[in-house]
């Protein structure tokens, strides 16, 4: 039987191919919301990724970026956003070099469940990675990736999320990474370390290779302000078909949501081939509309955001949850609808 890299080494991808595969990681499969105007163990159910981070070190100026300066080109930069950021983000600070390349953390936003990293790639004598024609740029996102990544954030369960390098100023030479993380369980203050081996770059037949070979380890406080507003209760709903649920919770943050409700009735296992009945997956977790509407009338669809669910005797517990890009200001939150159920913005405290 071939290896996974075997396997993956002998993939061909179009160019059509290509951008839908960033697409894939930066829509709905990676639990980014799309937006439109009004007219036991938890199974994960999206883009599972193992989050990687780093730390790294100020400048020759000595001074860290604020979380905005770093965050906002990706979370928003308008002065709303902007205060947002540097409300609940933190800028890092230190780093770890081998090889001559040095992995710098720049900041890092989160909240109960959800966290997000951007840390900068640069050489230490200032000359680039590579030459940019040796590293294909699709939509903004560069076709690059780590030999290996692991980090350990002192969270058990499982997690879903998006990751993508881009470079935010091609005149210094670094490159960043963007990391995003859901978990179906809480995040809680520590230590994270982290671990990266070989930075490579895909080939045009999408073969991987090495760019900057080396390894950086890397340990820091894992810690941010959460400023979620949540609902909890019962209320009933009817997901078609005779299937009947119960939504028991709701939770938005400016980065992240999560949704959480019970369906009556276990998902049908096929032992046969190893899967859940697709049609049953689809009515009670796939298909369960989510909306969140602003008061100007905007609404995030983020019915196939990531998440997962739990089989158990009798019953389902489905948890959908993402993160929001931009951030999301709380204060033009009308209302967020799961299924039939709607819940005003004023019960979510």
């Amino acid at each position: 039987m071939k290896s996974y890299k075997e396997q993956m080494d002998g993939l061909r991808f179009s160019p059509e191919q290509k951008r839908q595969m960033v697409e894939d990681l930066l829509s709905a499969r990676s639990g980014t919301p799309r937006p439109r105007r009004r007219g036991g163990r938890m199974l994960a159910v999206g883009l599972a990724a193992a989050l990687v981070l780093a730390v790294g070190a100020a400048g020759a100026s000595g001074a860290l970026p604020t979380a905005s300066e770093v965050l906002g080109g990706i979370f928003g930069g308008s002065p709303a956003q902007t205060e947002v950021i540097d409300a609940i983000g933190r800028p890092i600070g230190a780093s770890d070099t081998d090889a001559g390349v040095t992995i710098t953390a720049d900041a890092i936003i989160g909240d109960s469940t959800s966290y997000a990293v951007v840390y900068s790639i640069a050489r230490e004598d200032g000359q680039p990675l590579f030459d940019p024609e040796e590293v294909e740029d699709v939509e903004g996102r560069l076709m690059l990736a780590f030999g290996e990544a692991e980090t350990d954030v002192g969270v058990m369960g499982g997690a879903h999320g998006g990751a993508w390098f881009y470079d935010a100023d091609p005149a210094d030479g670094a490159v960043q990474y963007v990391e995003t993380m859901t978990y179906d369980q809480e995040i809680r203050p520590g230590t994270a370390r982290a671990s990266f081996r070989d930075l490579c770059r895909y080939t045009e037949d999408m073969r991987r290779e090495t760019l900057a070979e080396g390894k950086w380890d890397i340990s820091f406080d894992f810690a941010f302000e959460d400023c979620s507003v949540r609902w909890e209760g019962e209320k009933a709903m009817d997901l078609g078909g005779g299937v009947q649920a119960v939504l028991t919770g709701a939770t938005l943050s400016p980065l992240s949501f999560q949704v959480d409700y019970t369906v009556e009735g276990g998902i049908p296992f096929d032992g046969e081939s190893g899967r859940y009945d697709q049609e049953a997956v689809d009515r009670c977790f796939h298909d369960v509309p989510v909306v969140l509407t602003l008061t100007d009338g905007t609404e995030l669809d983020l019915t196939h955001s990531g998440g997962g669910f739990t089989p158990g005797d009798g019953e389902t517990v489905c948890r959908k949850s993402g993160v929001f890009s931009p951030l999301l200001d709380l204060e033009e939150v009308e209302s967020l609808t799961v299924g039939e159920v709607t819940i005003p913005a004023s019960d979510l405290r």
